[in-house]
């Protein structure tokens, strides 16, 4: 039952990003990213959003060996500061999140920004850093905040064909004094592909 509601929040999300990816310029991109502990798939298409032009609207669902399961969507807003290859975004993410525990869910609000230094633009060369921070008061369930911090390195095989390796910290402190549960504090690989 969970699983399900779960997917179908997924499933809404990507229907509404398909929505708003029309031009060449805003295209769409899957991913599919391996560790040791998890699998995660994202997906990001171009937002139908009139007054904040080229902003991005992303989903992932994240699965871990531990069967915490966790799902997220967002919303990029490109910032109007560019300094040379360097660039940012900045938005909220959700998380519904089911973890291996039982009565461990969550679900929070974070506040968040990426970006991108771009090493080589013709090779598709690029290093990417995430950051995001749900704090107490946007946090509910068994947790008190949530912290999503990541880093890759990227390049592009081919023309729609992305490859890519980093880092990811993403942890849960828990409330009342439960401690922390982390979620991922490992290297991935993956690859994207762009339609």
């Amino acid at each position: 039952m969970r699983f399900t509601s779960l997917a179908v929040a997924l499933a809404l999300l990507i229907a509404a990003s398909n929505a708003g990816a029309q031009t060449a310029t805003n295209r769409r991109s899957a991913e599919v990213a391996l560790s040791n502990d998890t699998l995660e798939l994202r997906y990001q298409g171009a937002a139908n959003v009139e007054e904040v032009p080229r902003s991005r609207i992303t989903a992932g669902f994240l699965l871990s060996e531990d069967r915490d399961l966790i799902v997220d969507g967002g919303l990029l807003i490109p910032a109007n500061v560019r300094l040379g290859p360097v660039s940012m975004q900045f938005g909220p993410r959700a998380y519904a999140a089911l973890l291996d525990e039982e009565n461990n869910d969550v679900l929070a609000v974070s506040v968040g920004a990426e970006l991108r230094f771009d090493l080589n633009r013709r090779s598709g060369l690029a290093i990417t850093g995430k950051a995001y921070y749900a704090p107490d008061i946007l946090t509910f369930g068994s947790a008190d905040a949530l912290t999503d911090l990541s880093a890759r390195a990227e390049i592009r095989v081919s023309s729609d064909l992305l490859a890519f390796a980093g880092m990811r910290w993403f942890e849960f402190d828990l409330a009342e004094g439960g401690g922390e549960t982390t979620i991922m504090e490992e290297v991935f690989v993956g690859v994207g592909w762009q339609f």
